[in-house]
């Protein structure tokens, strides 16, 4: 965690006694500070904190400048409903994704596309996120262990570490599609309802170093999505696989 960035805990006002001991537990867990909560106010409990992290009946959630950021399943549930009735998902597609594969989301983010690779690999497959930023990384994880996904699902399990770090270290052909995703690389792809996503996320720029350490990573594909497609990506043998509007989406083989 970034020792500039100051954070509290605290909870929700209608939070029951086991919430309110289950918090404290955490912030103890976090080495944060816990903000015994009645009735302030967020803005009476920030401070000069950076950030709050909230727990109620509902789960965790993120708070700054009294905006709220909390694990949903967003565009993941309109891809499982489709998927559901019998349609079609580019990542699927593009990894050729199926059952027992292992999986790597190198820029997990808000976890959408790990819980669609989850669905396809299904509950004898392996699904690894991986994110740098540390709210985001916490805010997720509690997530995924509130998130009931079903026996017919991979359980997402998730890491703490740099994407290109983490990369280095797995032995070569470790998964069978390696999932690459810099949401911020362009400011266009985030809105209002993102902002604290934009404050805490990793705005490292894909480059070809990162797609090389993915390539060697993988197995059958490494799937990109991207909002514009660089000079470099056909010497690193990425091939555009479909234009989706705000979003392309590449792959390339494994590096031989």
């Amino acid at each position: 965690m970034d020792i500039d960035l100051k954070f509290i805990v605290t909870t929700s006002r209608r939070a029951n006694p086991a919430i309110r001991a289950q918090t404290k537990q955490k912030a103890t867990t976090w080495g944060l500070p816990y903000f015994e909560r009645r009735d302030d106010s967020i803005k009476d409990v920030t401070g000069d904190a950076k950030a709050v992290f909230i727990f109620d009946n509902d789960g965790l959630s993120l708070s700054v400048n009294q905006s709220r950021l909390r694990f949903s399943l967003g565009t993941a549930a309109l891809r499982l409903k489709s998927l559901a009735r019998g349609g079609s998902d580019t990542l699927i597609q593009a990894g050729e994704l199926q059952a027992g594969d292992r999986v790597l989301d190198a820029t997990l983010g808000l976890g959408r596309d790990a819980l669609v690779a989850a669905h396809a690999v299904g509950s004898s497959g392996h699904v690894l996120g991986v994110e740098s930023s540390w709210p985001l990384f916490t805010l997720i994880s509690e997530g995924f262990a509130k998130y009931q996904a079903g026996n017919e699902r991979a359980t997402v399990q998730t890491v703490f570490e740099d994407s290109r770090r983490y990369l280095a270290t797995v032995e070569k052909a470790s998964f069978d599609v390696v999932i690459l995703d810099p949401m911020f690389t362009v400011p266009k792809r985030s809105d209002g309802s993102f902002e604290i996503l934009r404050e805490f996320a990793n705005h490292i720029s894909l480059d070809p170093e990162w797609v090389q350490l993915a390539r060697r990573a993988a197995k059958r594909w490494v799937v990109v999505k991207t909002d514009k497609e660089e000079r470099w990506f056909q010497s690193e043998k990425l091939e555009r696989f479909h234009n989706g509007g705000r979003v392309d989406w590449f792959r390339a083989a494994p590096s031989s």
